[in-house]
């Protein structure tokens, strides 16, 4: 027997087919027209859903900021590249345990598959999370020659905008200035005549001393000059610059820095390796013999870049280095305390800071 479709149902089915696709489709309008807007790190209006539920961050110094203004339930994937040790205990420790979408959202399809509203990029990745997802791409990231605080206010300004957490991203501002200004009114009255010279090695990447940067901003902002501000036409390094012994010595450091970011046991997926260069390494070389900061022991370890700046590690350098170059001004300064109460206010957890100096071998006093 041939069945037969009455018109009238016919109709109806279409009807009801119709106005599921109709409301799909308004969903989507909705999501994104009803929006607020802001200006990104690249100066261009960006639409930020009513709605920010599922948020993706490929670069690890964008989720320290997340997870300072408190937006880690809006987290559904973040690169793992650089998860410091403390790092690992921020967002109530669920940070490490978020899917892993590659060095600096590398792995598209994964990120595409999470369904985000919201992405945070740099701005030479807009394109390509642009036209990969349906997420909202903001850019955080700023051009070189912006300083670092100020850089650190402009991507606490933009996240917590586009988070809808104004009022923590004021609040995080407030913390920092109150951390740093007692320092920096200090050092910032000092003359460069009083200002130590200062070379920063940045053993993480060549595995000698013969790597450095041209700016590092904890370094001035401490009262010390970085000798290597002003040089030119040096070959380019894998992170900076590469100099030679010549350099070094012409310069003649009063302090020399050994970077460091993470303890051995953290290397190459948790194996055991050599420390590339180490304190009595720079101590026991020869061609430094005649350079100030070896002749007088003023040769320390410090914390490095790691995905760029860790927000954290970088405001206390400038109270440990402050207090290293110029310790009849600041014998009060108790680094240690301000240490772990700056990691605490990232990361939620007491003595982050000491367990991450006695791990790095950081001076303390």
């Amino acid at each position: 027997m041939k069945l037969r479709f009455p018109g009238y149902l016919l109709v109806l089915v279409v009807f009801l087919l119709t106005g599921c696709v109709s409301q799909k489709a308004d969903d989507n309008t909705n999501r994104k027209t009803v929006c607020d807007t802001l200006m990104d790190a690249a100066g261009r209006t960006v639409c930020i859903p009513a709605r920010v539920n599922r948020v993706i961050s490929p670069f690890t110094m964008y989720t320290r900021l997340i997870a300072a203004l408190g937006g880690c339930d809006k987290l559904a994937g973040i690169s793992h590249t650089c998860l410091l040790p403390e790092e690992l205990y921020g967002c109530n420790g669920v940070l490490g345990q978020l899917p892993d979408i590659g060095p600096f959202g590398a792995n598209i399809e994964l990120i595409a598959s999470l369904n985000p509203d919201l992405i945070f990029a740099s701005q030479s990745d807009i394109g390509t999370f642009t036209s990969k997802t349906d997420a909202s791409v903001v850019a955080v990231s700023f051009s070189d020659n912006l300083s670092m605080l100020e850089m650190f206010n402009r991507q606490i300004d933009i996240i917590g905008k586009a988070l809808r957490l104004e009022k923590q991203a004021d609040s995080l501002k407030t913390f920092i200035s109150s951390v740093l200004e007692p320092v920096i009114t200090v050092t910032s009255n000092i003359p460069d005549t009083a200002r130590p010279r200062v070379y920063f090695a940045w053993t993480s990447w060549t595995g000698d001393i013969l790597n450095t940067v041209c700016e590092f901003d904890p370094i001035e902002l401490a009262g010390g000059i970085n000798v290597a501000r002003e040089a030119t036409n040096f070959s380019k390094g894998e992170r900076g610059i590469l100099v030679s012994r010549e350099h070094i010595l012409n310069w003649n450091p009063e302090f020399i820095f050994i970077s460091r970011y993470q303890p051995q046991k953290w290397h190459q997926n948790g194996t055991t390796s050599p420390i590339p260069v180490t304190i009595q390494n720079v101590i026991d070389k020869r061609f430094l013999q005649t350079v100030d900061a070896v002749k007088n022991k003023n040769v320390f370890y410090t914390t490095a870049f790691c995905n760029w700046w860790p927000h954290q590690r970088a405001l206390v350098q400038i109270l440990y280095m402050a207090k290293l170059f110029h310790p009849g001004l600041f014998a009060d300064l108790d680094v240690e305390e301000q240490g772990n109460k700056i990691f605490k206010r990232f990361y939620g957890e007491d003595s982050l800071y000491t367990t991450m100096a006695e791990e790095l071998e950081l001076y303390r006093w």
